[in-house]
């Protein structure tokens, strides 16, 4: 089963319904999408600091990844690192800006976790409640999309908007990402809604897996109806604020991008950062690795209520050992902890973040390249880490 995601690479899907243990058996999906020197600052050179220090030089002695900005939690104790080297030949460092991409949904979904402790909203109410116009088209056998199945990506919406499935087929991955660019640049929030009226269901809602860019922006505004206020600003003062990001933006600007990591695929190609367009929600934040550790900081937390709900399990067993949060990936493994996990792919930068709460563990991976097999070493560098802290 595959997804097109114009800021994201989910790799997991293909094997989502035949394999239990799919947790990360990753297809190779688009290509757009999709050394070893460098500075290293940990705040521990202890035995899990020195294997989490081995084994990004030995990722990077590959050679396909450039350079890694490397964040690791255990038990309170915190190790980073930069390492390899950016296009402009330094390293990373605690300033570099990514574009964390996907990784954005998890802010979309804790908003939504706010308005759900807020009252304001039930996670299988109409969406529609909450739209400007009457859409008539958004509902299957008299079954509406609901909250639940935006964050689970089965509302059955089209991968983004505008949508132009063609540009698809037999497509030059390495111009690919310029013309999903040159569609959405500026594109607005009366366009989004004016597409939103061209949808046609084919099923019900919650019951197809099909990864929405969509979907995620529609929650988002859905949001901004809510609490009469933009995106950029709930994420500010409900998530930003209390965690002290203060290095974590909505968009790119001309006071940030001389931060921003330039990305590349796996050709040393540069790719273009994100058009610039009214709707964020789907992939719109860019952060620093320290920031990202005070957000991984956030999502251990099993006593915050926002959490709590963020991470409860909505496919109810549905896919057996594979689970969904508010846009967070989850895997049961028995009597081990459950990993909350999700991945974010620029079209030149690649990002990996696993989340155990239950051990107080937490990994977040991020590198200026984007290709097929990216997110796939990312992730069985997560669970090496991870499986050496235990």
């Amino acid at each position: 089963m595959k997804s097109i995601d114009s800021c994201n690479i989910q790799f997991f899907q293909s094997s989502f319904r035949e394999n239990r243990t799919m947790e990360l058996k990753l297809s190779s999906l688009l290509l757009f999408l999709l050394t070893f020197s460098g500075v290293v600052s940990c705040q521990s050179q202890d035995n899990l600091g020195n294997f989490i220090s081995n084994e990004c030089d030995s990722l990077l002695r590959n050679g396909e990844i450039k350079s890694l900005s490397v964040g690791v939690i255990k038990n309170g104790k915190i190790y980073k690192f930069h390492k390899g080297k950016l296009t402009n030949g330094k390293s990373p460092s605690k300033h570099t800006l990514y574009e964390i991409a996907s990784l954005t949904k998890t802010f979309t979904g804790t908003l939504l976790a706010k308005a759900i402790l807020d009252k304001k909203v039930g996670l299988d109410d109409d969406i529609r409640k909450y739209l400007p116009e009457s859409y008539p088209n958004l509902e299957f056998n008299g079954q509406p999309i609901t909250f639940r199945s935006l964050v689970t990506h089965t509302s059955g919406l089209p991968n983004m908007f505008p949508n132009r499935p063609e540009i698809f087929e037999n497509p030059d991955w390495d111009e690919l990402p310029f013309r999903i660019n040159e569609l959405q640049t500026g594109f607005t929030e009366k366009q989004f809604l004016e597409e939103l009226h061209q949808v046609k269901l084919d099923t019900v809602s919650g019951y197809k897996f099909s990864y929405s860019n969509s979907g995620a922006n529609l929650l988002g505004l859905c949001l901004e109806r809510m609490y009469k206020n933009p995106y950029e600003d709930l994420v500010k003062n409900h998530i930003l604020k209390p965690l002290e990001m203060e290095n974590t933006y909505v968009g790119i600007s001309n006071n940030n991008s001389q931060f921003l990591a330039k990305g590349l695929n796996v050709k040393g190609i540069e790719m273009p950062a994100r058009a610039e367009k009214e709707l964020n929600a789907e992939g719109g934040i860019i952060s620093t690795l320290d920031d990202m550790i005070k957000y991984m900081q956030f999502g251990l937390d099993t006593n915050n209520p926002l959490i709590q709900i963020s991470h409860q399990e909505l496919f109810d067993g549905k896919y057996g050992d594979f689970e969904n949060g508010l846009f967070w990936q989850i895997f049961k493994n028995g009597e081990k902890a459950r990993k909350i996990f999700q991945n974010g792919g620029a079209f030149g930068t690649s990002s990996w973040m696993t989340l155990l709460p239950e051990t107080n563990t937490g990994v977040f991976i991020i590198t200026n390249v984007s290709g097929p097999e990216v997110h796939q070493k990312l992730s069985i560098l997560a669970d090496k880490i991870i499986e050496h802290a235990e």
